[in-house]
């Protein structure tokens, strides 16, 4: 499949190889059932060390959230890809990026309550990991699922291997019509994305979003021209900056509204 060129490239994954592999690990048994310990994978997605894992874990631990109750629902998240485990005491068996999937639905669940019966989309969507971990503890009305195609095509393998309460949309970005999200979740994707591409992802999803959970980072490249934190602010004024665990860079964040 032909890809944009590296110059034009929409996003930090949007690289040529990040999504020609998600292509070919949706249509390839063999390469799927490996995919989440590929190198590129890795790079793009599956590189949260043991380390990390254990500060999202504590994280969990401490926030008002009951989501651990459901932890042997959460590990059958790592049944699919044969990610990197470790065994965490009290937990058993499971790969950090997991872990964090977990952490964030605890933030959900200490900032906003229960998700029954909302409406979410999700802007970046790896191989669907939070979406299966969301919908295993909530009883989301629909959860929409925004990315490059080959990315979409591999979630949805991935995801088409679980009972999910929900009604799943695969959306790429102009795909997408202007809609009222209940709740929009991006986990450092919005943030790694050119602005022009943002405002696309501003116009119909975030500026209508009712509720909104973004990791944030700053490690785009300067053509990127992406929207900082402060910009953000401006834009969405009920914002508010959270400090996030597990850090690989200094201004590492959650925007939450």
């Amino acid at each position: 499949m032909d890809f944009q060129n590296k110059a034009f490239q929409t996003s930090l994954t949007d690289n040529i190889d990040y999504p020609e592999f998600c292509l070919k690990a949706s249509l390839d048994y063999s390469i799927f059932r490996d995919f989440r310990r590929n190198e590129i994978y890795r790079i793009a997605l599956e590189h949260d060390s043991f380390e990390q894992g254990l500060e999202y874990l504590e994280a969990t631990k401490k926030s008002s959230s009951n989501v651990l109750s459901k932890i042997n629902e959460f590990l059958k998240n790592d049944q699919i890809g044969n990610p990197e485990v470790f065994d965490y005491d009290g937990i058993g068996t499971i790969a950090p990026p997991t872990l964090r999937y977990i952490k964030i639905l605890s933030d959900l669940e200490s900032e906003f309550g229960t998700l029954d019966n909302v409406n979410i989309c999700e802007i970046g969507v790896g191989y669907g990991g939070m979406c299966r971990i969301i919908n295993s503890y909530f009883k989301v009305k629909t959860y929409t699922l925004v990315d490059l195609k080959p990315v979409l095509m591999l979630a949805q393998r991935y995801l088409d291997h679980y009972p999910l309460n929900t009604t799943l949309i695969y959306k790429t970005m102009n795909e997408l019509s202007k809609e009222n999200y209940d709740l929009v979740i991006s986990n450092y994707a919005f943030t790694e994305i050119r602005r022009e591409v943002q405002d696309i992802y501003l116009e119909k999803v975030l500026l209508s979003a009712t509720k909104g959970y973004i990791t944030y980072n700053e490690i785009n490249p300067e053509d990127f021209h992406s929207y900082t934190k402060e910009e953000l602010i401006q834009l969405i004024p009920q914002i508010r900056v959270n400090p996030e665990v597990g850090i690989l860079h200094p201004k590492d964040c959650t925007l939450v509204w």
